[in-house]
């Protein structure tokens, strides 16, 4: 009897031993396990080249928009003011010159947004009115809007952006232009932020600028006010070029929903609002300050690009009765031309830094043109353009 309960204690005793050992080793895989995961999510992701585009086009156009399901790409050629539809092997599927005030023009030099509209069609945002194409740009409809984008660039703006059933604007109802203008608080007084109705341009929500933004903090006239806009299932993602953050909306109700903060690194230099005492005085400003110029979603990473800026110093140098001659235009290509990328991963900042490419984005479509890591696009002269598409991995 005595050995067989000595013969059972050590038994019970190996087991138990044996027991402790595997919850040993569980936990220190668990525990590597969940290191490996945390060193993976913070591992900084690649650029990776995984596609290009060859178009038979002597002069490089401009990307304007893509299909959803990348099946083809509206360009404009701004040399030519023609519009191209260009399929997904880089055929080109239709050309057509609508400026003017010939049949199915929009009635105008440029535009200011182009867009695919559902399947087969193209809306054209000029002001004061709206187009609306087929796939070969015969006109289908022409209508007045209300209201007018808010924005300095022509020709592929982010001032309107049609997603789902929704057109979104940044802009004001024209009833208010002049008014508006005229504010002290033009930056955060008026809810320029707007989501439409797509087929009648009918306010769903409209919303102004937040007030965690640079632009409300220190109101004021900026150069750049319209933020760069991505659509991802019922959010609507902004980054405005003046402020260092990205800021997310709940749709179709636009509720800011959270921001986060991009926390630039030194390069990153912030821009103050314009005073009207001074002529060109926000050509200055912008001279000597950054901008947010990109941003895309790729693979789950949040890549967001900004421009370098001029030494104070070398601005205050400048003549201030002239913008845009050889001593500006010579800062400007020297310092920003020069572009820094961040990459995030959730809210975490994994890298900032730059590379030798120019990188562009319309909407998850990441692409660099006529140039790939390292080279000059204007080395040599092409008789084609190729689009070098990329992915963060």
């Amino acid at each position: 009897m005595k050995t067989k309960r000595i013969s059972q204690i050590l038994k019970s005793t190996f087991s138990l031993s044996q027991t402790l050992a595997w919850v040993i080793l569980a936990f220190a895989c668990t525990g590597q396990k969940e290191e490996d995961e945390l060193t993976s999510e913070n591992q900084i992701p690649e650029l990776v080249l995984v596609d290009s585009l060859v178009i038979d086009r002597l002069v490089q156009p401009y990307l304007i928009d893509v299909k959803d399901d990348g099946s083809e790409y509206l360009f404009y050629d701004f040399q030519t003011d023609e519009l191209l539809r260009v399929g997904s092997k880089g055929e080109i599927l239709k050309v057509a010159n609508r400026t003017g005030d010939g049949k199915d023009s929009y009635k105008s030099r440029y535009f200011t947004t182009a867009d695919y509209f559902g399947d087969d069609k193209i809306l054209i945002i000029t002001n004061p009115s709206s187009f609306v194409y087929d796939l070969d740009f015969n006109l289908i409809e022409e209508k007045k809007i209300d209201f007018g984008l808010v924005t300095r660039r022509i020709g592929g703006s982010n001032a309107a952006e049609v997603y789902k059933d929704y057109l979104y604007t940044f802009s004001a109802e024209l009833e208010s232009m002049e008014d508006l203008y005229k504010s002290e608080n033009f930056s955060v007084g008026y809810p320029f932020i707007t989501l439409r109705n797509l087929e009648t341009y009918e306010v769903i929500a409209s919303d102004s600028i937040p007030e965690s933004s640079q632009m409300a903090i220190t109101p004021g006239k900026y150069i750049a006010l319209d933020p760069l806009i991505r659509f991802e299932g019922d959010k609507m993602y902004a980054l405005f070029p003046n402020s260092p953050e990205l800021y997310i909306y709940d749709l179709p109700g636009l509720s800011l929903n959270q921001y986060l903060s991009l926390d630039p690194g030194d390069n990153y230099k912030q821009i103050q609002p314009m005073t009207e005492e001074r002529n060109f005085d926000g050509f200055f400003k912008a001279l000597a300050s950054s901008q947010y110029v990109d941003f895309t979603f790729s693979n789950g990473y949040l890549l967001t690009q900004y421009e370098g800026a001029a030494p104070q110093d070398e601005v205050d140098a400048l003549p201030k009765n002239i913008v845009g001659g050889e001593e500006f235009n010579s800062l400007e290509k020297k310092y920003k031309d020069k572009k820094y990328y961040q990459i995030f991963k959730k809210d975490q900042k994994l890298w900032e830094g730059d590379w030798p490419i120019k990188l562009e984005s319309k909407k998850e479509l990441l692409y660099s043109v006529n140039a790939k890591m390292g080279e000059d696009p204007d080395a040599i002269e092409r008789d084609v353009q190729t689009f070098y598409f990329y992915e963060l991995r």
